[in-house]
């Protein structure tokens, strides 16, 4: 191995230090209490735990319910709808955020007939439709990071 070669490595990794440097600074100003860096930083960690929770909504791990009781079996954004809103508290340990989005709703059927019992018989007991909802979160900030308290599907 060359002194040369040695050298390079070394002004790479120095170079590398050097661009590294200003991807830091957000998160050294975090810590030295800047509210507005650190209320975009809370924003960005709330839209990370709601797609986590819309992926496990979508993919069935979890189930959700409207009000009604009725299951909610996948959520989309709804691009006519409202822009999304995260709004954090003064304290900054709570948050409420707002998402429009078109929500497909599946409703059991009863067993009521003879055509319901049928349908239940064969798996296909229930009817879905599509609805554009407003998905209304609140959401708390515990020592381990963003946790959702709440999660209400308001008719938009």
């Amino acid at each position: 191995m060359s002194t040369e070669t040695i050298s390079t490595r070394r002004s790479f990794l120095k170079a590398g230090a050097v661009l590294a440097a200003p991807m830091a600074a957000p998160a050294v100003a975090a810590i030295g209490g800047d509210p507005e860096l650190a209320a975009h930083e809370d924003r960005a960690a709330i839209r990370v735990l709601h797609q986590a929770w819309l992926r496990d909504i979508n993919s069935g791990r979890k189930v959700a319910r409207t009000r009604a009781g009725e299951t909610v079996r996948r959520i989309t954004a709804d691009h006519e709808g409202a822009a999304e809103s995260i709004d954090i508290t003064g304290d900054g340990h709570r948050a409420a955020g707002r998402f429009d989005c078109a929500v497909e709703i599946e409703t059991a059927l009863s067993q009521e007939t003879t055509l319901e019992q049928m349908a239940h018989a064969q798996g296909e007991g229930f009817v879905r439709r599509t609805e554009r909802r407003t998905v209304a979160a609140d959401y708390v900030k515990t020592r381990y990071g963003w946790t959702i308290a709440r999660v209400e599907f308001a008719t938009a």
